[in-house]
């Protein structure tokens, strides 16, 4: 097989802890394991932080820039790319670039396919002009903007999205070009039946409940966009109807204190618990096999890798009408959907707190037919790259034509 140098260019890397980042982290790994060269070239945080947390954690393939966050957007911001930084990456003999995001080093990346002929790959992950509405509160700045993310993507050789529901949505951006989908995996494996067993424990001990409460969990940033004002409305409706449950949220994000202040006006905070964020991949597992319910009504994902680690645990979602996760579920079958508002999420959530044998069996069903890991993805990825390599950048081909 080819050996590749690749580059992977975004923001979002850990320790900044976002599925984009998720998704670089699992390229850049399974692709060094392939026997190819890989550079993530991330910022994540303050650069000398950042190399720390690699240092920790076993990580040797990062380039670092700093990202100085902004007012309104934390932990997101501006991008600070040194001469020592530029220089690094600009010396680097790239196959391929490949970016998770159309901004600062997005943007390096382009200027590194447009001089130096590299073909150029880029994934839309988010949606945008939700973040950027949320952030300007102005459609003429929101629209301003989309232009400017719509010029990377036109200058990419490839443009790849997760779904069919984020690839319609950025053709609803104005994006004219051809769309490949191209899946996200999980890095969680299935367990066995003993595993299982041992990590449902240790999950009701790490959150403190009773076996017999059911757990309801959320795994994911905590902000508005993610829609979980409506989640915690549907709480309130559950509680109201005496069902017994515990809502765990893991996660941080901008808005953690207006939801923890909308539980205790909604008097939901001895069923609620907040973890924070955590790393500990076997906690995550734990709190996975001890739950009854993932409870995922975002519209803003344009796809949940929680989605397929739920899966990896045979535990279904509880999604709304209309998004990304409930475009790959069939209701009843492998995950629950319920209509976009309170009223409606919160009446599905009682009956499916009554049901909970119809719970574990959709939840096996999803194991069966949403699970995909990201060994299978990055074969995937592999391929492509081989064949852009092999085929050149836009540029070049436009210039080979006209001969």
């Amino acid at each position: 097989m080819e050996r590749l140098v690749v580059g992977q260019f975004s923001e979002s890397f850990p320790p900044l802890m976002d599925g984009v980042g998720f998704v670089v982290k699992n390229y850049s790994e399974l692709l060094l394991d392939k026997g190819h060269q890989v550079y993530a070239i991330v910022s994540g945080s303050v650069a000398e932080e950042g190399y720390e947390y690699d240092r920790n954690h076993g990580i040797d393939y990062t380039i670092r820039s700093t990202m100085v966050p902004l007012p309104g957007i934390s932990p997101y911001g501006i991008v600070v790319k040194n001469m020592e930084f530029r220089k690094e990456v600009r010396e680097i003999e790239f196959d391929i670039l490949h970016t998770h995001a159309p901004f600062f080093l997005g943007r390096f990346a382009e200027q590194l396919n447009r001089h130096k002929q590299i073909p150029l790959i880029s994934t839309f992950h988010s949606l945008y002009k939700d973040d950027f509405y949320g952030f300007t509160h102005s459609h003429t700045m929101t629209e301003h903007l989309i232009r400017m993310i719509l010029r990377h993507y036109n200058a990419a050789d490839e443009v790849w999205t997760p779904t069919e529901w984020s690839k319609r949505k950025l053709h609803g951006y104005g994006f004219e070009g051809e769309i490949q989908v191209v899946e996200n995996g999980c890095d969680l494996p299935v367990p066995t039946p003993q595993e299982y067993r041992a990590y449902a424990e240790e999950g009701h001990h790490i959150v403190g409940v009773p076996k017999h409460i059911p757990l309801l969990l959320y795994i994911g940033q905590l902000k508005k966009e993610k829609n979980l004002e409506l989640l915690i409305e549907a709480l309130a409706i559950a509680h109201a109807h005496h069902a017994q449950f515990h809502m765990v949220f893991v996660g941080s994000g901008p808005d953690k204190a207006h939801f923890k202040r909308m539980i205790d006006d909604l008097q939901l905070k001895s069923h609620v618990t907040f973890t924070g964020k955590i790393t500990d991949r076997e906690q995550i597992k734990a709190l996975l096999a001890a739950s009854t319910l993932f409870l995922f009504p975002s519209q803003y994902d344009t796809s949940a890798l929680v989605l397929r680690e739920a899966a990896a645990f045979s535990l279904p979602l509880l999604n709304t009408l209309g998004s990304s996760t409930a475009g790959v579920s069939t209701d009843n079958v492998n995950g629950f959907v319920a209509k976009n508002n309170a009223k409606d999420y919160g009446r599905r959530l009682v009956q499916l707190l009554g049901q909970p044998q119809l719970c574990k069996n959709v939840g096996l069903e999803a194991n069966s037919t949403l699970y995909r890991n990201w060994g299978d993805v990055v074969d995937e990825v592999e391929q492509r790259y081989l064949e852009l390599k092999a085929k050149g950048p836009k540029a070049k081909r436009k210039r080979l034509n006209s001969r």
